[in-house]
């Protein structure tokens, strides 16, 4: 027997990217496609995956094979359908197949090669050279010694010689290992209950006895923790622990002390019952180590080992605790709602059996109910004994989301994102893996997760650009990876949002995907909205970031005790820093970005490069003092706002005050429990959030995103402004949006204040379908970066004279290329940029034909074009 496996020691841009390896006789039996290997490679041991196990061998002589090392893991790590998403995601993205699936690998589980030296022969010979005897020496004393140790200790050039004349000399031998795995369970020493039942109960009693009357507890261990808590402490009793509850939190303590003194008997005695009663109350996945219940009951070392020996309690050595990225959350349960006549016909279209024959787009208004919808499906095929996968498109609505769903299916929901440790991350991972969970909620990464008997992929806010991975390679974009999953198993996927991309509502009308719709909002009406002209505004000589009818209306929500947001895709308090004597700008020293000013750190910030710099008093080019700062970010909003109402709560959501996935949680929780009256935030608070106090929506500028150089400019205005209105007038009151903008004629402005999803889409599709633009054909864009731009543009030429002839060659009549030219910002990070687009029906006969030089980046289906 063969074994194909696939490793990512390779760079496989060749036509065969699986290695062909004999199986040896101990492994026979063992091995099934999806398996963790061991391999050599050259002089390596990597890791690889089983791909296929073949009975004959096809591309080489079976002599010449190297046998399979060892397994490593008799569970696979991928799945059958993991491997043709792969295989389909690599034909797709034109990419190495090794590269697809690090994607569906939790980061760390790879371990790599290393290499360490051993004795063949400890008899040093006398022609041996001082610091091999030496080097013998060392592993005569320590078995074996990691090559990288001996790089680290002599440096590359001393340990290579060394390296060459020992294994030369017959008695050092290099033998290839497999490194430390990065991520493992985490272990700890965990406090076990030995009795129960009527020994557990005659032992309290014992210990009551001892007891003075008037200290005797009930059995429930918060009073005999508050009983403890009030005691005079014994000398080496914890000073500053407060004591815990069952489920690890603080518990309250009692209005007065208790009466009496127990003596140090007494209170050993309440110490002993008091852990016994959080041993025996706790939930089963809470792990009590003997530092944990010490702190919480007060149990001196000497105590808890003298339970230990009359059999009360136990210590478990190597006890697995889960790192679980819920543990500090209190998720209150959730039940059924009862649906509208739309909701529930979007239900049936959903576990109707044609669903799986094509995705679902379900064209919902902002509050219309789309997430009951999804919560009653996936209830439904978890009853058939079937598991979901949500995404959402971004960790600041990770929150409200993970309160919707784990309330719903308590105990059975797993989290993955880019935000989670390594370690939650391989937990979360291993228990998908183990068939534990029902649902998987995260973002576009939870797509490649071993989730077995998967029934239903939710795809909510579809129209969301963060589906779309566009740095590294593969530049997979969600929905389509989604779709081709749901094909690969045949089951139903539901791509869901009140804006869906031009390119899905194109696919909907297509008949590619079905529609169904959910027209109406729940209880109450779509909020009106106002358009305000800032032109009237500067002409009336009101210079203000709020315009009068916007500070009217902020003015009525405080006064009425309600709340509202107000929305800028702009951070910092100024833009641009400008020298009004001799116009010199503060540009950023490695990017062609002007920095932007911080008031809350007093610097100047370039929010591609991170580069600070600190607040200028003078024009570094004239020595005028005639610096002035120009631009509105949300700083600047939130200083206008405290200077016209003073005693207004306000937060501010963005980058800068939510840097951690905590943070955008505490953020949300503390307007959702209304300890603010303003949100102040860029397109974060625009992404799904239901907030039911909010009954004023006020757009500060509208017109930042709308005149881009970008294909899709128009269709991201109008997407943040349908999306950052539908945040009001969720609750019981009703809403209003107030929209400020320079152009109150523009298409997109105006039919976003009308909710007219239908107008904006026939208006913008038109005008894709005469320029020749997605979905009307593909686009794939190429960027070359470097240090030098001379080199940076003959680059683009020459991959341009490349595809010209290409293309020529291949008689790809529809394709053209567009460029090359400097991107729109073209320095970044001290690199020049320069792009090329390609157009065409279909772009991959092209990639295939050509070879791409190193330097240059791929983005297949780009979601922007700058």
């Amino acid at each position: 027997m063969f074994a194909e496996v696939l490793t990512v020691a390779a760079s496989w841009q060749g036509e065969r990217p699986l290695l062909t390896y004999e199986i040896p006789g101990e492994l026979a039996g063992q091995l099934q496609p999806g398996q963790l290997v061991a391999v050599p490679y050259g002089e390596r041991l990597v890791e690889g995956i089983i791909w296929q196990l073949a009975e004959s061998c096809e591309h080489s002589a079976p002599e010449t094979l190297r046998p399979l090392h060892a397994l490593l893991d008799p569970q696979p790590v991928l799945l059958p359908h993991q491997r043709a998403l792969a295989e389909w995601m690599a034909d797709y993205y034109v990419t190495s197949l090794a590269l697809v699936v690090q994607l569906m690998l939790p980061p760390g589980l790879l371990q790599g090669s290393r290499a360490v030296l051993t004795l063949a022969n400890a008899e040093p010979r006398e022609t041996a050279s001082l610091p091999l005897q030496a080097l013998i020496g060392l592993l005569l004393d320590e078995g074996e010694i990691d090559v990288a140790r001996l790089r680290s200790m002599l440096g590359p050039t001393r340990a290579r010689l060394l390296l060459k004349e020992a294994v030369a000399s017959g008695l050092i031998e290099r033998v290839p290992r497999l490194a430390e795995p990065r991520l493992r369970p985490r272990l700890q020493r965990a406090v076990r209950l030995c009795l129960s039942g009527e020994e557990l109960a005659a032992w309290k009693r014992r210990l009551q006895e001892s007891l003075p009357q008037n200290l005797v507890p009930d059995v429930a261990p918060a009073s005999t923790i508050e009983l403890l808590h009030f005691s005079p402490p014994l000398r080496r009793r914890p000073s500053s622990a407060a004591p815990l509850s069952p489920g690890g939190s603080a518990v309250k303590a009692p209005a007065a002390a208790a009466n009496g003194d127990p003596g140090q008997e007494g209170l050993r005695a309440l110490r002993a019952l008091a852990a016994v009663d959080l041993l025996e109350h706790s939930l089963p996945d809470v792990i009590w180590t003997p530092s944990r219940l010490a702190r919480a009951s007060g149990l001196t070392q000497a105590q808890l080992q003298q339970l230990i020996a009359e059999g009360v309690l136990a210590i478990d050595e190597n006890v697995e605790v889960r790192r679980d990225p819920l543990r500090d959350r209190r998720i209150a349960p959730g039940a059924p709602l009862p649906l509208t006549p739309a909701q529930e016909a979007a239900l049936r279209a959903i576990l109707a059996p044609e669903a799986a024959q094509r995705p679902l787009l379900l064209h919902g208004v902002t509050g219309s109910g789309k997430t009951e919808v999804y919560l009653q499906a996936l209830a439904a095929l978890i009853a058939r004994g079937r598991k979901g996968l949500v995404l959402v498109p971004e960790i600041a609505i990770t929150a409200q989301a993970i309160q919707r769903v784990a309330g719903r299916f308590p105990g059975r929901v797993a989290i993955i994102h880019s935000a989670l440790s390594p370690g939650e991350r391989y937990d979360e991972w291993r228990r998908i893996r183990a068939g534990q969970v029902d649902v998987v909620l995260g973002s576009r990464s939870a797509l490649f997760v071993p989730l077995p008997d998967l029934g239903i992929i939710i795809l909510d806010e579809e129209h969301e650009t963060a589906y779309k991975q566009e740095e590294r390679r593969p530049t997979y974009h969600a929905r389509e990876v989604a779709c081709t999953l749901g094909r690969l198993l045949y089951i139903p996927v539901v791509l869901g949002s009140a804006t869906p991309s031009v390119t899905s509502f194109y696919r909907a009308q297509q008949g590619a995907y079905q529609l169904v719709e959910l027209p109406e909002r729940i209880g109450a009406p779509l909020p009106p909205v106002e358009i305000v002209d800032l032109r009237s505004e500067l002409h009336a000589g009101n210079t203000s970031i709020l315009s009068r009818r916007l500070r009217s209306e902020l003015e009525r929500v405080l006064a009425q005790r309600q709340q509202a947001i107000l929305y800028l895709n702009r951070r910092g308090a100024a833009s641009c820093v400008l020298c009004r004597e001799c116009g010199y700008v503060a540009m950023c020293e490695h990017c062609d970005v002007p920095l932007t000013y911080h008031a809350t750190e007093r610097i100047l910030l370039c929010h591609y490069c991170n580069l600070q710099r600190p607040v200028l008093t003078r024009c570094p080019h004239c020595d005028h003092h005639s610096l002035r700062y120009f631009g509105v970010g949300t700083e600047k909003v939130e200083q206008a706002l405290q200077q016209t109402f003073p005693n207004a709560r306000l937060l501010r959501w963005d980058r800068d005050t939510a840097r951690t996935r905590r943070a955008h949680e505490q953020l949300l929780d503390r307007f959702a429990n209304h300890e603010a009256d303003i949100l102040i935030g860029t397109q974060m608070i625009a992404k799904g959030l239901d907030l039911p106090g909010v009954t004023l929506v006020g757009v500060v500028a509208a017109d930042i995103a709308l005149m881009l150089p970008d294909f899709a400019a128009t269709e991201r205005a109008f997407t943040l402004l349908t999306q950052v209105a539908g945040r009001a007038g969720r609750g019981s009151e009703s809403g209003l949006v107030i929209i400020q903008t320079f152009n109150p004629e523009h298409f997109a402005i105006e039919t976003a204040s009308r909710h007219a999803y239908h107008e904006f889409y026939a208006a913008e599709i038109t005008l894709r379908r005469r320029y020749g633009y997605p979905p009307f054909r593909q686009f794939v864009k190429f960027t070359y970066s470097h240090t030098n731009r001379r080199r940076a543009q003959n680059e683009a030429l020459l991959l341009r004279e490349q595809l010209d002839r290409s293309i020529a060659e291949l008689g790809l009549e529809e394709t053209d290329i567009v460029g090359p030219a400097p991107a729109v910002m073209e320095r970044i990070r001290d690199e020049f940029r320069w792009q090329m687009i390609a157009r065409g029906p279909d772009l991959r006969p092209l990639l295939r034909a050509i070879t791409i030089p190193p330097g240059w980046h791929i983005d297949i289906d780009p979601v922007s074009t700058m």
